[in-house]
Order: structure tokens, then C-alpha cells, then sequence
């Protein structure tokens, strides 16, 4: 049995699509995409189809970024993963922590931006595939503190040096095979609430 599969991810500015039958990538890309997931990523996707003369309906397995995201990638993925679901009740969804798909085999402090003051960042440490420290939300000040206790640890920011289709296949064994779509949704709320605890808990610590 031939097994197609789509991978993708629209966590960061950057669009990424690849198609692979079997193990065999048939096709793949990456581009800058600031604030254009919305209008882009079908466009793109029925093009790679086209050209290889497959259908959504096809498609076995998905491997995909979930969180951290931004608002519209997440919002365009998540929408795109439930119709995939209609058309297709057997199909695969394997999903992966971006901020570990950036980090890929390396060791880093890995960051995405949230606003457009870099005020706050999505962040976790890790050191090849490990996970030092878990995704939170981080101002400025607690990046310091973070580059002062981790030194030998260097920045990666916004997958600007990403070569997605290579840490997708390094990282393959890493994704995560995911029940219910919802999973995604909480883990992101899970995220914020988090962030809001620790805000909560340095303004008293404060007083």
C-alpha cells in the first residue's frame, strides 16, 4: 500500500509544505509568509497536488507543528486538520512542539515572538531532541535571566534558520500521534494560563 503523506507547518511566519509517498519526498516548500497563512496555504497545497496528480481525499498521514503558534497559523491548521478529518475518518495526525522542531538536533534557547514590540516570547530550552525547559511564555527580562543561566546555549528565534524539510525528517520519531484535534486547543490554552499564573505570581512577590 502506497502511503502519502503531507507535512507542514504554519507556527512561525514561514509557510512550509512537503509531500512524501512512502519515504520519498515528492516534492516541498519554504517560504516567507508573513500574515498570508490565511491566503496562501491552500493555494499552495492544491499546487503540489495538481502537480502530482493527487487528491486531499488521499492523503494518509499528516505531520504537522502544533504549538506555540501564532493566532492565524494555529487558527488555519486547525481548521484545515478538522475538514481533512470529514473527508478522511482513517487519517494519521501526527503533530510536533515547534519550538523543538526549530531546535531540531541542536542545543538552544528556542523562541517565537508574540508581539510585535518583542516584549514576549514563546520559549523552551533544549539539547539534542531534550527538553530542559518547557514551553512558557517569557518576557524580556526572564530572556536575560535565561541567557545568563544557560550561556553555552544560543538563540534561535523564529525558525529564521530553519531548513524545515530536514528537521522534519530528523525529528520524525519525536511527533506525537494526536487523538483529538481538541488536545491542541487545550494545549495552547494550557500555555497562556500558565504565563498568567507566573505574571500573578511575580506582581505579589513583588509587593
Amino acid at each position: 500500500m502506497v502511503i502519502l503523506s503531507l507535512h507542514f507547518s504554519l507556527s512561525s511566519s514561514f509557510l512550509f509544505l512537503a509531500l512524501h509517498q512512502d519515504k520519498k519526498c515528492l516534492t516541498s516548500i519554504q517560504k516567507e509568509n508573513t500574515r498570508l497563512h490565511s491566503e496562501n496555504f491552500l493555494w499552495h497545497l492544491s499546487q503540489i497536488l495538481n502537480q502530482h496528480q493527487h487528491s486531499l481525499a488521499e492523503i494518509n498521514e499528516i505531520y504537522f507543528t502544533s504549538t506555540p503558534s501564532g493566532q492565524t497559523g494555529l487558527r488555519v491548521s486547525l481548521t484545515f486538520l478538522t475538514t481533512l478529518q470529514v473527508l478522511n475518518p482513517k487519517i494519521k495526525i501526527y503533530h510536533l512542539n515547534t519550538l523543538l522542531l526549530q531546535a531540531g538536533k541542536n542545543k538552544c534557547i528556542s523562541m517565537l515572538t508574540i508581539d510585535s514590540r518583542e516584549s514576549k516570547y514563546h520559549a523552551a530550552i533544549y539539547k539534542e531532541k531534550k527538553c530542559l525547559l518547557k514551553t512558557q511564555i517569557i518576557s524580556q527580562e526572564d530572556l536575560k535571566n535565561l541567557t545568563n543561566k544557560f550561556p553555552e546555549f544560543p538563540l534561535a528565534k523564529d525558525c529564521q534558520e530553519v531548513n524545515f524539510l530536514t528537521n522534519f525528517q530528523e525529528l520524525k520519531n519525536e511527533f506525537i500521534l494526536l487523538n483529538s484535534i481538541e488536545e491542541i486547543r487545550l494545549s495552547n490554552s494550557k500555555i497562556k494560563k500558565n504565563s498568567n499564573d507566573d505574571v500573578k505570581k511575580k506582581k505579589k512577590n513583588a509587593k
